[in-house]
């Protein structure tokens, strides 16, 4: 239909409010997994780090008793440590060493040491020659992250070794096994902690969300309120336009309308039906400015006289731009007079420049017009009103609209004709129920 149609308030509550709670809920559970994730990561991290400097300390005491003892090279004296240490017992629960390698900044690789038993000890030598070039004996950061291998996960571990003055002499690089037992516990760590951000989530958007939908309501209500007293001021301020110029409600309803009418069947967007309503409303409101024995005289005006009537629309422009809500109707307002052929005023505006609404209205205004009895005039009939639409068709009308209107005016004729000022405010009451909010339903956003 309208291809800027209003999105629905109604849709925006009960269904992208949703969606986006959902959403938010996705990327915070996935957040605190993370999170939770990188803690027991940390913890595993630091559990390694610890094992491995305690196994450096000892190894570094046991070489240097050796050493200390004579009769032996430091090769000799790190690999009898290396004997001694495997006899000692530590924790497993969580993983073991499956490679060690100590190097100097003197001697460069001083152990190179593989657990031999391990099966798959292979794809960690790999990784270990692929990665040989990644980290320089200089470098004193620590660097620590868990691998992935086809066979399991293991800890990767490179740390810088210092002598007892503090001056770094090179570095420590492991591959520390995960039981899978600790994998499980990590995943399962992970999967909790999405469990219950996500119950967490939903028991919070559980309590929330009819709390929303509350407020929503009544703020739904004094929108409704407000322009209903928007609405009702519109309807006054016509009325008493109308009876300014000596003329009824009924006509200020019908030409309403008629430019609806019209306006739906060229298909125009919503929001510009809005705009229209209110501008039809108002055309004539800077009329309130002019002085009665202008406005209210019987003869035809004289040239001055008719220029002072012709400010109505500057007066009528200057009125509605003090109200935010009435302001989008000055299409209509400014433009009610303009020509296609340029004939018109204020501006002298031809076809395409003068704004779509006023060409719309412009036809509608002229209609009820000739169709109507006035003081001064009987009412045309409905050939005789269409005959003259046609002939004044491409030099005061707008010759596409004339012809698009061409197709409803019968039915509309029908419609409006001899119906009192009650009938009319009923149609009418339609119209605005249609294009303007009625309720939560019809309320719109953005």
């Amino acid at each position: 239909m309208n291809s800027n149609k209003k999105r629905s308030l109604k849709h925006f509550v009960y269904v992208t409010l949703a969606r986006r709670i959902l959403i938010a809920t996705v990327l915070l559970s996935l957040l605190v997994s993370l999170i939770v994730h990188n803690i027991a990561s940390d913890n595993i991290y630091e559990h390694v780090l610890i094992m491995a400097h305690d196994r450096v300390e000892t190894l570094r005491a046991r070489t240097n008793e050796y050493l200390e003892n004579g009769g032996t090279t430091l090769h000799q004296a790190v690999y009898q440590a290396i004997d001694a240490l495997s006899s000692v017992h530590y924790n497993k629960s969580i993983g073991d060493f499956v490679f060690y390698q100590i190097s100097t900044l003197n001697d460069g690789v001083l152990i190179d040491k593989y657990d031999s038993n391990y099966p798959y000890i292979d794809n960690v030598k790999q990784y270990v020659v692929d990665t040989a070039s990644d980290h320089s004996l200089e470098d004193t950061t620590v660097l620590k992250e868990i691998v992935q291998l086809d066979d399991g996960s293991y800890v990767h571990l490179i740390m810088p070794l210092y002598d007892k003055t503090g001056s770094l002499i090179g570095n420590l690089r492991t591959m520390f096994l995960l039981t899978q037992s600790t994998v499980d516990t990590l995943q399962s760590r992970a999967y909790m902690a999405v469990f219950y951000a996500l119950l967490i989530v939903m028991l919070t958007t559980a309590i929330l969300y009819p709390v929303i939908i509350n407020l929503t309501r009544k703020l739904a209500n004094f929108s409704i309120d407000l322009l209903d007293s928007n609405i009702e001021t519109l309807k006054v301020l016509g009325s008493a336009i109308a009876k300014r110029d000596s003329d009824t409600n009924a006509h200020n309803y019908r030409v309403t309308i008629i430019a609806t009418r019209l306006a739906e069947k060229v298909n125009l967007p919503d929001r510009q039906i809005e705009s229209l309503i209110k501008g039809a409303f108002l055309h004539d409101v800077g009329k309130i400015g002019i002085p009665d024995k202008i406005l209210l005289k019987p003869g035809k005006l004289s040239e001055s006289e008719f220029a002072v009537m012709k400010t109505h629309v500057e007066k009528g422009l200057e009125i509605i731009s003090r109200s935010a809500w009435l302001a989008n109707g000055k299409d209509v307002v400014g433009g009610h007079h303009e020509k296609y052929d340029g004939s018109g005023y204020p501006e002298g505006l031809e076809s395409g420049k003068i704004p779509m609404n006023a060409r719309i209205f412009a036809i509608s205004d002229v209609f009820d017009a000739l169709i109507s009895k006035r003081p001064y005039k009987e009412a045309f009939s409905f050939e005789e009103t269409m005959q003259i639409l046609l002939e004044k068709s491409g030099t005061h009308f707008d010759p596409q609209l004339v012809s698009q209107f061409e197709a409803i005016a019968p039915e509309l004729y029908q419609e409006l004709h001899g119906k009192n000022d009650e009938a009319l405010r009923k149609i009418l009451n339609t119209i605005i129920q249609k294009y303007f909010s009625t309720g939560i339903d019809t309320l719109s956003y953005g």
